[in-house]
């Protein structure tokens, strides 16, 4: 076909215009630094409080807009955080609070900060991520932000925190890094309710620009945080997702209505694995294998069956989970809790013993009873009719938004159950907010008082060593007694659209936005 030369001219004219065009909104895409985040939370800002974490993406809205003294790199070290330093000098511990932090309207964050957010948390208690009160001031009665630590003291005009011990305490530090541990500017909080009432002014890399009560969230970079780079989302925006559906989010990310899936999600990690693999768009992070599914008996468990009848009944929930994801290689069958080449891993002994204990246990009298297991994350529901071709009187139950261990029944009126089928993640690492967390969920064999004398004596050993030790046998009788039953590892996963990249540690199941940038 020929074309006359003004025809041609036209179509050269066009071409150049929407090369143009093309070339405008690359640039539009590369500067645009918004990014739309699938968020499983579903209220405002106002519900979110470091003294009262129960649930992972509470965890991940705190550690975005609130920072603590120390924090781990993305290679596992424990680093500064707030505090640009921090020190043993004898037996009492220094931290020196950046000089330059301030929140978005300017307001300096000091010592003075630092110390009225630990007494905040002494007074409120309750936090799921480490015991603050057994390591600092003991012996004082803490009631209003008024009474004295008398451990606690502000140096140098409000530069450093000084927390004097008998003792160098080892787990000090590294408790202080989960964000239970937030420093809340003062004016941030009411001093006689103790509330949080101002999500603007913070410590984090991100403060509350605007939120609504279903939990639509838009976050702004604070330019005077450490964390602070043009490179990172300068807004982010929390679309609430997952409530009705397990898998929404994946919806909304190839709608384009949501950038970015954290490691939260209701989505299972595998999922999100599977699906990035399927897009040529996506960037993808995973951890480690340190994302555990498994049966955790609860209180009513543990007095109702026998260990051989609970290590019966995890085992054929085990092998049912297992035969549902056969043809997924990214779930690994374990029998340990902890990763095998990791801190708190069971020794040869152990395990032989373990594995001759589940091998050889067949009790049928279990048969005869009623069984009632809880699976919130619907891991075998749909396919229990299975399992009670062995336990006839098994009943399954899916009641989400409920932490088995953190539940009330009576005041919920829900019935208890034998058992919960549960996921959370453990560590490679010593880990005492994990710990912490695990114990305030019922998980090991030792339960309530029990469990906290063992984690105050767990706490005050200095070698590290003989705390292995005494972790390992924990461990070791958690899975004797049939306690809880270690299902299947997988990685934790997250995914982010394109040119954003992520770098996170695969050491932990965090999902720090600010660590999530483009060149």
């Amino acid at each position: 076909m020929q074309y006359s030369t003004y025809t041609k001219g036209i179509i050269l004219f066009f071409s150049v215009i929407v090369v143009i065009l093309f070339l405008y909104r690359s640039k539009d895409m590369k500067n645009d630094k918004t990014l739309k985040v699938a968020f499983p939370g579903y209220k405002d800002s106002f519900h979110y409080d470091p003294s009262k974490i129960h649930f992972a993406h509470e965890y991940i809205f705190l550690e975005n807009i609130f920072s603590s003294l120390v924090e781990y790199s993305t290679d596992g070290q424990l680093v500064s955080g707030v505090a640009e330093k921090f020190y043993w000098k004898g037996t009492d511990a220094y931290f020196e609070v950046r000089s330059d932090l301030k929140t978005i309207d300017g307001k300096k964050i000091d010592a003075y900060d630092v110390e009225l957010s630990l007494k905040r948390l002494l007074i409120l208690g309750g936090n799921t991520h480490g015991d603050l009160k057994s390591l600092i001031c003991p012996n004082d009665k803490i009631t209003k932000l008024t009474d004295t630590c008398s451990n606690m003291e502000v140096k140098d005009n409000g530069k450093t925190l000084v927390i004097k011990f008998s003792e160098i305490k080892p787990f000090l530090f590294p408790m202080l890094a989960a964000i239970d541990f937030a420093i809340i500017p003062k004016d941030s909080i009411d001093l006689k309710t103790l509330k949080i009432i101002d999500y603007r002014n913070t410590s984090g890399p991100y403060y509350v620009k605007k939120d609504d009560p279903e939990g639509n969230i838009i976050l702004s970079a604070n330019p005077f945080h450490y964390h602070y780079s043009k490179n990172m989302p300068q807004e982010v925006y929390l679309i609430p997702s997952g409530k009705t559906n397990r898998k929404e989010s994946l919806d909304l990310f190839l709608n384009n209505k949501v950038d970015h899936i954290t490691t939260t999600d209701k989505v299972y990690p595998v999922d999100l694995i599977h699906f990035a693999s399927q897009h040529k768009e996506i960037n993808i992070h995973s951890t480690y294998p340190i994302h555990l599914y498994m049966v955790v008996f609860t209180n009513r468990g543990l007095k109702r069956f026998s260990d051989d009848e609970r290590i019966k009944i995890g085992k054929a929930i085990k092998n049912l989970f297992l035969s549902l994801h056969s043809n997924e290689p990214e779930y690994k069958p374990v029998n340990e809790i902890f990763p095998v080449f990791g801190e708190g891993s069971l020794n040869k002994e152990q395990v032989n013993e373990v594995i001759n204990k589940y091998n050889n246990v067949d009790d049928k009298k279990v048969l005869e009873k009623e069984i009632l297991g809880w699976d919130p994350y619907n891991s075998v529901i749909n396919k229990y009719e299975t399992i009670k071709q062995t336990f006839p009187k098994l009943k399954l139950i899916n009641i989400q938004g409920k932490i088995p261990g953190l539940v009330n029944y009576k005041l919920e009126k829900i019935e208890e159950p034998d058992f919960s089928i549960r996921r959370c993640d453990v560590g490679f690492q010593e880990d005492i907010g994990l710990l912490s967390y695990y114990f305030s969920t019922d998980f090991f064999y030792l339960r309530g008082e029990e469990g906290k004398k063992w984690l105050k004596k767990y706490i005050s050993i200095p070698s590290k060593e003989e705390r292995l030790k005494i972790l390992r046998e924990l461990h070791y009788k958690t899975l004797i007694t049939g306690s809880v039953i270690p299902i299947a590892m997988t990685p934790y996963a997250a995914i982010v659209r394109k040119p954003w990249k992520i770098n996170f540690s695969k050491y932990h199941a965090n999902n720090p936005i600010w660590r999530i940038q483009k060149d």
